[in-house]
């Protein structure tokens, strides 16, 4: 298949009416007249990669942690609707058989070659290793402490694990964060109640990312008769850390992410949806389930964000990738960059940026056909057209 006269997006510049030939599910070529049998004509809108979203607990009514079928295949919909097509599942803090029940169910869904499958590019654990002030949504009684609380179950789940977030600043979380990135997996610092130096022995042990960037995370604060900066202050000095954002313009407004990307820039900042359940839907007076269980946390659906059942805080997102990389256009960020944080800077922090994340020869044909608004008008799963867009 060839899909011609594109304005393709890719990680350096934005080429205008070119082609792109897709064979065997990958990308062959990219320049203008290629030639083939089955041809669409993209004219006038703009091609981007799949997006990729490496942080989402669902949508459309289901959390990865209900561990079915059921539930996967509803939350990946979700996010095919709007374009993504990479998502790293993630958990919440939960009691340890219910992790482990999540990550047993990712395991087998992998290997059982499901049609959805290939959208499953790993799992992240939101915690149970969170601070207690700034747990946010997650249920204080399911929190541990690594050097009280045993996490090497997490190590035996290496091959599907990702991405880790841990509090920093808690006992043994040094020596946890070298375990986990001695096995591979991507450590992310957030949820935390820190402050300098006290997270720095956990960053020195190869903790290399932060889980959504100014939200539930630690501030500069005034202690001991002096200013110290808090995770979210020190984030944008060192150029070592890669960091999320929720550009939903609530978690993060317009101006924060134009501030985090400037100090930070493109190839170290990722979008995430952080998106709950409830993603896809209207407000409603309904409320909703945080992970699984009789226990749950409960949330409800706010004013274009999802809040806890009482309405203090924020619980999570309701808005996809796409989406977000449209709200840091509008917000000033160029197409380029803010197309990158949602599609090569997640995939490289993933370790999967040699086969995702960006239009380029050899990489999987996962492609978003977008208009001026970046609504989605086509979508093309390891190069076939699977449906419109919502």
């Amino acid at each position: 298949m060839v899909i011609k006269n594109a304005k393709i997006i890719t990680p350096e510049k934005i080429t205008d009416d070119a082609d792109i030939l897709i064979e065997g599910g990958t990308i062959q070529s990219i320049g203008r007249d290629l030639s083939d049998t089955d041809t669409l004509d993209a004219k006038g809108m703009y091609l981007t990669p799949g997006f990729v979203d490496i942080h989402t607990h669902g949508g459309y009514g289901a959390d990865f942690m209900d561990s079915t079928p059921e539930a996967f295949s509803d939350a990946l919909r979700f996010h095919l609707d709007n374009g993504t097509t990479s998502v790293v599942a993630t958990s919440c803090t939960a009691p340890r058989e219910s992790i482990i029940s999540f990550l047993d169910f990712t395991r087998e869904y992998l290997r059982s070659g499901a049609r959805e499958s290939r959208l499953i590019a790993g799992v992240h654990l939101e915690g149970p290793y969170l601070s207690k002030r700034n747990r946010g949504a997650q249920k204080e009684e399911d929190l541990a402490i690594p050097d009280k609380d045993d996490y090497s179950y997490i190590l035996n789940y290496a091959d599907i694990i990702r991405t880790v977030t841990l509090s920093p600043e808690l006992p043994g979380a040094d020596k946890m964060t070298r375990a986990l990135t001695d096995v591979g997996i991507v450590v992310s610092g957030g949820h935390d109640d820190g402050i300098y130096p006290e997270f720095m022995p956990a960053i020195g042990a190869g903790m290399s990312h932060l889980t959504h960037l100014y939200c539930a995370m630690s501030e500069l604060r005034f202690k001991d008769g002096r200013r110290n900066v808090g995770l979210r202050e020190y984030a944008l000095t060192d150029d070592s850390l890669t960091a999320e954002i929720i550009a939903d313009d609530r978690h993060i407004p317009p101006e924060l992410a134009r501030l985090i990307i400037r100090a930070k820039g493109a190839d170290r900042v990722a979008v995430v949806s952080d998106s709950l359940r409830c993603a896809g839907f209207e407000k409603d007076d309904r409320l909703y389930k945080l992970g699984s269980g009789d226990d749950a946390q409960l949330f409800r659906i706010g004013d274009g964000v999802a809040v806890t059942a009482d309405g203090t805080k924020y619980a999570g997102s309701i808005t996809p990738v796409r989406a977000m990389v449209k709200n840091l256009i509008d917000a000033g960020i160029g197409i380029v960059d803010a197309v990158k944080t949602g599609t090569l800077t997640p995939a490289r922090i993933i370790g999967k940026g040699k086969e995702i994340g960006s239009i380029e020869v050899g990489k999987r044909a996962n492609i978003c056909i977008l208009n001026a608004n970046f609504e989605l008008i086509d979508l093309i799963l390891d190069g076939n057209i699977i449906q419109k867009g919502k």
